[in-house]
Parts: structure tokens; sequence; C-alpha cells
């Protein structure tokens, strides 16, 4: 350590020189502020222009000229500023002569001896000129001293220039400089502190060495948990740049050899410091510590693990390994770590430990561990190189302690077989491709099947049988793969979890495999019949259809009972798969062989198998259809009835085949086809649905009445609220269409009084009755439904709709004109005042009747109510002046009752152009109905000068002039 830390002092010496050196230069120029610069603030470095000529300078001539300005100057400030020229010429003289000189002395005692006087002058009390201050003299001292070999003197500058001026530019070097001295001489305290001094200043240049060599100091003090921190900032300033584990040998190639070197010493004192601690706990302390992970942690785990191994404690280097992968069981370098454990128990001769490390690999970075998922199998070369081997002796070792268990009859032997089990199961789904596949899979076969482990052994089997086709196990293999389901069969039917359906189909999958890859083996045959069946009760349709016609076709040929059982397993798959004809040839073939082999326990009667034929031809009328060819779909339904005339399917195929005859609107054979259903069948359940259907076959065919009667049948016998009220109203519509008046008015009459809802049926029904009644000349009846119209909408409340107001205004407006009729018939006759008071009651009776149709709102209506009653109050004042005049009046008195009439009439003269006027202004919205031009008809006649006059056109022509 002393070496290394008296290299970096000399090394760090020598930056310093350089800094000094670079200040001297940077004050010989009278533009600055006579402060200098730092390392910090120097500019980038250029390359000057080859072409630019330097002046050469006469440094004497220069000096010469500063002492001749000295001697004359007397302001203070001034000969501090020439004083300082002069000391930093010197200073430049006297590393020129340490440059050239051959020996060792003194070669800067000018410089000294000026820098001293200057201070010597501030410290008597002469202001400091601008940019002449004492930190800038010390730190120059200091550097004359120091270059000039007088370091303790230089220590004692630095130490002022500390104490003095703790905020000068010059601090960071100083407090290095302080530190490397308290170093060297064992102050290790001292030395952390001016070591942290500069790590905390503002030198970006000496921070890092600082921070090192603060670490160093720490650790020399022995507090090795500080020093760690420190070391571990040298780290993050080196290589902290690299994100993951993976980009730390990238990071150590960025930042070039020499720096790499400082990276590898900082990681072999930080390893010692680890092992002076709790070795790889104080690592994942360190990181908690630090507050995040860093990506080069695990080369302080590979750092103190190789110490350890150096020093030969074998279980604390394992240990350092196994803790990097239980804090990092994710790392890419967490296998690299475990097999390194591995070999620290090797190299240390510990068996016991071997075999469950290795176990404890495999289990981590396995084909079934969460390492090997998440990367997608891609563990690097050599762990899985190591999973290879490290399988391979597990299995082995298990298997035989398992075969030597079973020898000796131990009821353990059982486990042990499971065990090897495993290791020869991870290696066969580890290396699938690997040469020794088939025969690790065989092995695990055997030891899964002593294990009792009954389904992954017919798996092991069907791999060696059908994956593999071992030629040496390959055909017992299969067929031990058919035996297995069976048990499994025969044991899960007495479980909750029934999985014989499951076992039966790997039996079938097994059996078809043997059959096709062992097909010389005289099982074959038998095996297939059976498939075929158990792949029929599978529902596997196709499979069974390809399978009983390889039976069928078997030769030398499958005896008779296979045969038929072949034939019908075809005709059930041929259905199955919409092969209908040739699902209908294979029944066929079924019915010839069922006297001779139909007398087994399960086989079909006869009547099933034409019930199956049945099925087969209304199948093909439904793809014909599919195909859109109706006509050959109605043929074959209509050829069910007569081939097999006795099944349920020839009901619904006669039933069919009308439907479709209607969707072909072929009315007349539809009409045929379903009168013949209800003759044949008049009790099947689908006779109740054929009044319907005959209602659209009459209907369409124009026979209302037919139809009308079938509605007739519907309603009566339908037991649906909807359908009842519907097939009335229908039944209605079409008696009436069909000229039966009788019929309809009864079919309306009923709906209008049992089914007051929905309102506006109800309303259309009631409409119906007057239309009906007024061409049948049934004043009485029309007006009573006319009534009955405006009753029930006025009680429809929230239900009203615009066609009920419509309706109800229509009706209210056709029962007012009864009342307005009667007050236009009244004559005024005398005795004047008593056909006067009959007129008075009539016309109040007649406006009510008006003022009610206006209630309503609708405009049509509306218009021809206001205009009769203004027609009301204008016929009332023509009437006034037309009436009987009495016959026993003179001529004065006669012409005072004109007058008198006239002061009467006047007023509902004004009532009625007021009202008229009224309703003519509607045209002014848009409205201009008979109504509104009544209005302006009577207005004409009332107001003539204003409202009957010729209307003036102006001619306007089109042309521009």
């Amino acid at each position: 350590m002393g070496n290394n830390a008296f290299r970096k002092t000399s090394l760090l010496a020598l930056v310093i020189s350089g800094v000094f050196n670079l200040q001297a230069c940077s004050v010989i120029g009278l533009g600055d502020d006579g402060r200098g610069k730092t390392l910090a603030d120097l500019p980038d470095a250029k390359i000057p222009n080859a072409k630019t000529k330097v002046e050469v300078l006469d440094m004497a001539r220069i000096e010469q000229s500063y002492q001749r300005a000295l001697s004359a100057a007397e302001e203070p400030a001034l000969r501090q500023q020439i004083m300082v020229r002069i000391a930093d010429l010197e200073m430049a003289r006297s590393e020129k002569a340490q440059l050239d000189a051959t020996d060792a002395r003194r070669q800067y005692d000018k410089p000294i001896a000026m820098y001293n006087e200057l201070l010597a002058m501030q410290n008597n009390g002469t202001a400091p000129a601008k940019g002449i201050q004492a930190d800038q003299l010390r730190y120059k001292l200091a550097k004359a001293m120091s270059l000039d070999g007088r370091n303790e003197e230089a220590t004692v500058i630095l130490d002022q220039l500390a104490q003095t001026n703790p905020d000068s530019p010059f601090m960071a070097e100083t407090q290095f400089r302080r530190a490397e001295k308290s170093f060297a001489d064992g102050d290790y305290a001292a030395a952390e502190r001016n070591y942290d001094a500069v790590v905390k200043g503002n030198n970006p240049e000496l921070q890092q060495n600082a921070l090192y060599m603060k670490g160093w100091a720490q650790f020399k003090r022995g507090d090795y948990d500080l020093s760690l921190k420190s070391f571990s900032g040298v780290l993050d300033q080196l290589i902290g740049h690299a994100v993951n584990p993976q980009d730390v040998d990238a990071a150590l190639n960025d930042i070039g050899v020499s720096k790499a070197n400082l990276v590898k010493d900082t990681l072999r004192v930080m390893g010692l410091s680890l092992s002076y601690l709790e070795g790889a706990k104080s690592i994942s302390d360190l990181q908690v510590e630090l507050g995040s992970r860093r990506a080069y942690e695990y080369l302080l785990y590979q750092q103190l693990g190789q110490l350890y191994l150096e020093q030969k404690r074998f279980t604390d280097s394992a240990e350092t390994y196994q803790h990097f992968v239980q804090h990092n069981p994710n790392s890419d370098f967490a296998p690299s770590f475990s097999i390194k454990a591995i070999d620290v128990y090797q190299q240390g001769d510990f068996p016991s430990l071997i075999l469950p490390a290795k176990q404890e690999f495999v289990e981590r970075y396995g084909i079934s561990s969460s390492y090997w998922t998440e990367r997608k199998g891609a563990i690097g070369e050599n762990a899985l190189a190591y999973l290879h081997q490290s399988l391979q002796e597990l299995a082995q070792f298990e298997h035989a302690q398992a075969q030597t268990l079973k020898a000796a009859n131990k009821a353990d032997a059982t486990a042990a077989f499971a065990r090897a089990a495993k290791w020869y199961r991870e290696f066969v789904q580890t290396f699938a491709k690997d040469a020794q596949v088939a025969e690790m899979t065989f092995l695990l076969a055997e030891c899964l099947n002593e294990s009792g482990d009954l389904v992954p052994a017919m798996e092991a089997y069907e791999q060696v049988a059908y994956g593999y086709v071992d030629q040496l196990r390959g055909a017992d293999a299969g067929y031990a793969a058919i035996l297995i389901p069976q048990q499994l069969i025969q044991s899960a039917r007495s479980l909750p979890d029934n999985r014989a359906e499951e076992w039966q189909n790997r039996k079938i999958k097994n059996a078809l495999n043997f059959a096709d890859v062992y097909k010389a083996d005289p099982r074959a045959v038998v095996v297939l019949a059976e498939a075929a069946n158990d792949l029929l009760q599978q529902n596997r349709y196709v499979d069974a259809k390809t399978i009983a016609e390889r039976v069928i076709a078997w030769q030398p040929p499958a005896e008779g009972s296979l045969q038929f059982t072949s034939w019908l397993i075809l005709g059930h798959s041929r259905f199955e798969t919409k092969e209908y004809a040739a699902a209908e040839q294979a029944y066929t073939q079924v019915l010839n062989l069922l006297p001779a082999y139909g007398k087994k326990p399960g086989a079909p009667s006869a009547q099933q198998v034409r019930e199956r034929i049945a099925a087969s031809i209304y199948r093909q009328a439904e793809s014909s259809l599919e195909f859109g060819d109706k006509n050959a779909a109605i043929a074959q339904l209509l050829r069910i009835t007569q081939v097999t005339p006795d099944t349920e399917i020839a009901i619904k195929a006669q039933y069919d085949a009308g439907v479709y005859l209607m969707d072909q609107e072929n009315w007349t054979q539809a009409e045929n086809v379903y009168a013949s259903f209800r003759k044949k069948y008049p009790q099947h359940p689908l006779a109740a649905t054929l009044p319907a259907k005959m209602v659209l076959i009459y209907q369409s065919q124009s026979k209302w009445q037919q139809a009308a009667d079938e509605l007739v049948v519907m309603e009566k016998t339908s037991k649906d609220p909807d359908v009842k009220r519907q097939s009335l109203y229908m039944g209605a519509e079409l008696y009436e269409k069909s000229g039966k008046r009788t019929q309809a008015i009864e079919q309306y009459r009923r709906y209008a009084t049992e089914y007051p809802r929905p309102l506006a049926n109800n309303l259309e029904a009631q409409f119906k009755l007057t239309e009906l009644y007024k061409a049948s000349g049934d004043r009485a009846q029309r007006t009573y439904w006319l009534q009955n119209i405006v009753n029930t909408h006025n009680r429809a409340g929230a239900e009203k709709s615009d066609r009920s107001t419509y309706l109800a205004a229509s009706a209210q407006t056709e029962i007012s004109q009864t009342s307005y009729d009667d007050f236009n018939r009244i004559a005024l006759t005398l005795p004047l005042k008593a056909s006067l008071q009959r007129k008075r009651v009539a016309m109040e009776s007649a406006i009510k009747g008006q003022e009610q149709i206006l209630a309503y709102g609708v405009s049509e209506f509306t218009t021809d109510a206001s205009f009769k009653i203004g027609e009301i109050y204008a016929q009332l004042s023509r009437d006034l002046m037309n009436s009987q005049r009495p016959k026993d009046l003179d001529e004065l008195a006669l012409e005072q009752y004109e007058i008198l009439l006239e002061e009467q009439a006047y007023p509902f003269e004004e009532k009625a152009i007021e009202i008229h006027q009224a309703n003519s202004q509607r045209s002014w919205k848009g409205t201009y109905d008979a109504g509104v031009k009544r209005s302006f008809d009577a207005l004409a006649k009332l107001l003539p000068a204003r409202y009957n006059k010729t209307e003036a056109r102006l001619e306007v022509s089109d042309d521009i002039q």
C-alpha cells in the first residue's frame, strides 16, 4: 500500500506541477485580472494555424522594461502589479533553468523571494492591488517551493492558504496537496478530511483521484464501511454509466486501459474491505446504503469469492457465490456463479455438497425454472452444458438407488423411481434433439411405470413408439401405450372427476398409431375395429368413417360381425359429416346385413334403421335447400312419405314441403299438401299451426273469405291473447275486403268492444264501423260510433296520439254539423221575440259544437270550425235583417223598426268579420285550406271594398337594359 500511495502521490504531484506551469503562463498577459486560471477554466485545446507567425519575445528585455517601470512607480498598487509580473517572469525562467539543469541545485530562490516580498507588503498593511490576492501569491509561492524540493515549507504555505482563504479558487489543488502530505505522513484522518474537501469542491480534474484516495485513507483507518462507499463512488464515476451488468465489459473498454486498471485496483481493495467485514452480506448491505443496485455489483462478489478461494477459505468462497445467486436470482451471471460455487466444493473436496448443489443448479436454471422460462431457454452455452452433465449424473444416481431398493423389496423404492423419473424427464424436455433422448425417454417410461405414475408413463411409451419409432422397443412400447389407458379408464370411473372419456380418447389415438406403424402385428385389425367404434362414441366422425372404411376394405376380409359394425359406424359417421346420400346407402347395407348379424346386444332394430334412412333423405332435402334447389328439396321431402311413410320424419317432411311450396309461392300445390296433411294427421300438434299458413295461402290467391274463415278458427282456438286479438281484427278486414259487410261489422264491433287496448287499433276499428254503417245507410249506428270515437279519445289521457286526435276531431265535426244545420234552418218570424229565442238557443248549441272541434287543434278541422262560427254570427245578422216585419206599422214606425233591427244585427256582423279575419290570417302562416278560403269568400261579401278587389299585376321584363 505504501509503494502504491507513493506512486499515486508522485503522479498527483506531477499533475499539480502541470497546473502550476499553466498558472504561471496565464499571468504573463496584462489583459487578465491577475488572479490566473485553474484547470477547470482552461479553454479546449486547439491546433494552431501553421501559417501564423509567433512573435519571439526576449524575456530579459521584458524584465528590464518591468524593472524600469518598477523604479519609476510610486503607487503601491502599481508596484505590486509590476512586481507580480517580474516574479512570474522569474518563475518561468526558473522552470526553464530546472528543465535544462544537470544537477539538483535550487532554481527558484528569486521567484520565492519576490512572492514572499509581495506577501510581506500585504501583511504590513499594503492594500492588495486588483487581481493580486494573498491566496494567489501563496499558491504561486507553494508551487515554487514544491518545484524546488522544499516540500515542508510548501506545506506550511498551503496550510496558511487553506486557513486564511477557504473560498480561494486554488483550494482544490491546495487541499489535494495537503491530503497527499497527510497520507504520506500516516495522518489518515487528516488526509480523509482534505480529500473529502476536494471531492466536495468544484475541480472535476481532481475529484476522482481525491475520492479514490479518500477511500484508501478510510481503509487505512480501518473504517471499511466508509471506504466501500468511497470506492463505490469511484466505480460509479468510471463504469457507472453501465445500465445493466451485461454492459460492464463494454464500459471497461470505453474508459481505456489506465482507468480500467484503476477499476481493478478499486475492486481489489474493496474485496479486502468486504473480507474484513461480513463478506457477501456486506455487499448486499452496501447496495441498500447506496440506494440502488449497481450494474457492477457482480464484480464485487467475484472479487470476494476469488479472494476467499486464494486464501483457501472454500466455504466462504462458495457461500459468496451462493449469496450473489440468492440476491440476484434472475441475473445473467447467476448460472456462472452457481457453477463457481460447485467448482469450489470440488476443489475443496466436499463430495456431500456437490450432488445437492447440482440438484439446486438444475432446479434453479432448468427447463422448469422461471429463469429458463423468462429467457426462453437462452441461459448461455456454459450453463446449458453444465445442465446436460448434471441431469445425467442425477438421473443415473437415483435410478441405481431405486433398483437397489427394489431388489431389496424396500417400500421406498417407488419414491426412488419417481426421483429418477424426474431427472430423466427434465433431460428429455431440455435436450429434445440430443442423441441420447430415445434411450433416456425409455428409461423415463420404465421409472414412471415402476412408480405407478401411469399417465406420464403412457406418454413416454408413446414417444418411444411413435415419436422416435425406436426399432428395439417400439412395438412393445406402443402396445403398452394402449393397455395403460384401459387401466386409467377403470380407475377414472370411480373418481369424482371422471376422466374416462379422456383416457378413451388416448386409447383410440394409440390404437390408430399402433395399426399405422406396426401393420404386420396380428393385433392390428382388432385394435383398428375397436378404435372405429370408440371414435364414433367420441363424435370423431371423420376419423370413425375413415377407420370403418379401412376395416371394410381390410385384407384378408374381416369377419362378418366386424363388417356389420363397420357399415353401421360408416352410416352414422357419413350422416354426421353431412354425406347424406352415402349415409342412406350405408344404412341400406346395414338393413341387408341385419338378419344375419343384428342379433347381438346393442344392434339396432329394422324400424330404427328405417328412421335413419328417412333422416338421411331429409338431410338431402336440406342440402338441396342450401344450394338453392327448392324443387329438388320438395321432391326429396315428398319421397320420404313414399319410401318410409311409417316414420315420424315423414310427417315433418310433408309439413316442411308445404312451407317450401309457400316460399315458392306455389299456392295451389301448397294448399293441396296442407289439405292432405289435415286429412292424414288431424290430431298431430303441427295441424294446429295450419290456420295461419292457410290464411297466407288463401290471401295470396285472393280468397279473402276463406282466409277470414281461417282467422276465425285461429281466434277461437288460440290461447295467446295477442293472436286472438290480431286474428279478430285481421278477419274483420278480410271480411270487409271480401264484401261480407255483415261479418266485417260483427268482427269490428267485437274488436271495438272487447279490446280497448291498443288504443290506436280500437279507434281504427270504430272508424271502420262508422264507414261501414255509412255505406249501409245506418245513420243511427254511424252517429253512435262517431260519438264513441270522441268519447274514447277524450278518456285516453296520456295515450292520446295525433291519429286519435284527428279521428276525434273528424267525428266531432260530423256530429256538430247537425246543430249547425239546425241553427241555419230556424227562420225569424213573428212574433220575433219567440223565434229569436229559439234561434239563440240553436246558436249556442252550434257554437259549442264548433268550439269542441277547435279544442282538438287539428288544422284541417279548425279552419272549418272557425269559418262556421263566423258564419253563425253572420247568419244571425242576416236573419235579423230578413226577419218578418209587423204589418200594422205606419211608414215612420217601420223606418224606426228597420233602424232598430240594424242596431241589433250590426254587432253580430262585426263579430263574424272578426272571426273570418282571424281565420283568414292563418294563411299568413302557410295554412290555406277550404276553411280559410271560405272565410276569404265571406269577407268579400261582408267587406267588399276591402276583400273583393281585383288583383293588380305588374309586368316585369327580364331584359337587361
